[in-house]
């Protein structure tokens, strides 16, 4: 299966990346609330308007959970990227940890952070 690999929200938020989000099922401009079946957003906020969220913080904020979740979307479903779980397993751990309480989404978005913090194969798009 080869080595587990990650793109960090640095890499999937920067503009001149768009490129890369060719292969995975979704747009930039995707509704997260639709992709993820949960109201966790303002309704009219992009994949792309989530994954450049501010986020983090001491304590982290709930905005790190959805930031992570959406690089963690696209690298679960990019054919290029070996990561550890499935674009499907991704919606639901977001799910779970949405529907629980603030340590939970915490714990989730810093599970999420980890594995996209694995290397990433791809190239940035100039």
């Amino acid at each position: 299966m080869g080595q587990l690999q990650g793109c960090t929200i640095g890499f999937w938020r920067n503009p001149n990346n768009l490129s890369n989000w060719v292969p995975t099922p979704y747009n930039p401009t995707d509704l997260f609330n639709d992709v993820f079946g949960r109201v966790a957003s303002v309704p009219s906020r992009t994949l792309f308007q989530s994954v450049r969220l501010l986020g983090g913080g001491n304590p982290p904020n709930t905005n790190n959970l959805i930031r992570q979740a959406v690089a963690a979307l696209l690298n679960a479903s990019h054919p290029d990227i070996n990561y550890p779980l499935t674009p499907e397993e991704v919606i639901e751990e977001f799910q779970t940890a949405w529907d629980g309480d603030q340590a939970a989404r915490v714990a989730q978005g810093e599970r999420f952070e980890s594995f996209n913090r694995l290397g990433c194969p791809l190239r940035p798009s100039n």
